[in-house]
């Protein structure tokens, strides 16, 4: 774990660039365990398995191929829930390692959502993976509580035939009346 948190404290340098209390308590916002292998997936007409790859934080990642396009993007998807309670106001960060296997470029749907229906969402953004790998981020602010569990985020894959690897996933909370425009964003 503390390998994890290493990691988490050198990946959101940035995100305590404005906020020096933040490079100290980054850890404590952790509302979930980041190792790669926490990944969940969902659905059928996948494959996944871990594989080493030294160039992605923890030395490994959870490796997951889609046959094809689903009726829905979620038809396959990985997840990571949470293991401890958001409430309602509390700012979100989804941070996490991914790239493209194949094919070269993918477009990929990420949410922060409730686990179950009515699956309320807390942040979505659709992630461009390329062959490199890249901290990816999803922003939001929970609009009810969520309970430990019942609150996750998940990659959507059901949108092609393709193979993606996803290395550390980090949901932080960053409490209430935090501004968005503090968090990273993705650079196209």
């Amino acid at each position: 774990m503390m390998r994890f948190v290493t990691a988490a404290l050198a990946a959101f340098a940035i995100v305590a660039a404005s906020h020096a209390e933040a490079a100290v308590d980054i850890a404590s916002r952790m509302v979930n365990h980041p190792a790669a292998d926490q990944w969940g997936v969902y659905g059928t007409g996948e494959k996944h398995q871990m594989v080493k790859d030294t160039a992605v934080n923890g030395g490994s990642a959870f490796q997951v191929s889609s046959a094809g396009i689903g009726a829905n993007p979620w038809d396959i998807q990985v997840g990571a829930l949470t293991s401890k309670p958001i409430q309602k106001g509390d700012v979100i960060l989804l941070a996490v390692w991914a790239k493209a296997v194949t094919p070269g470029t993918i477009t990929v749907p990420a949410v922060i959502q409730q686990t179950a229906a009515p699956y309320t969402k807390i942040g979505t953004q659709t992630l461009t993976l390329t062959p490199d790998w890249r901290l990816h981020y999803v922003t939001g602010t929970a609009t009810q509580d969520y309970p430990a569990g019942t609150a996750g985020a998940s990659l959507q894959l059901a949108t092609g035939a393709q193979t993606v690897a996803l290395g550390p996933v980090f949901i932080l909370d960053f409490g209430p009346g935090y501004n968005l425009k503090d968090l990273p964003r993705n650079i196209p």
